[in-house]
């Protein structure tokens, strides 16, 4: 029962992870991160983080 909620939380940290890949920490950054803290926080703080420069060299071109 213990290894199926560790594998849970660790896909929980990867799919943080994955949502995270653009921005500022990147994938391994986001996934680390919410292994120290939890996934839930760590979304929170992907909602606030801003994009990678690339990223954000495309929205200025598109947005004028």
């Amino acid at each position: 029962m213990i290894v199926i909620l560790v594998l849970l939380y660790l896909a929980g940290c990867a799919v943080t992870g994955f949502m995270g890949r653009h921005t500022v920490f990147g994938f391994v950054g986001h996934f680390f991160l919410s292994i120290l803290i939890t996934p839930l926080i760590d979304f929170l703080i992907q909602a606030i983080s801003r994009p990678n420069r690339d990223i954000r060299r495309k929205l200025e071109k598109v947005g004028g």
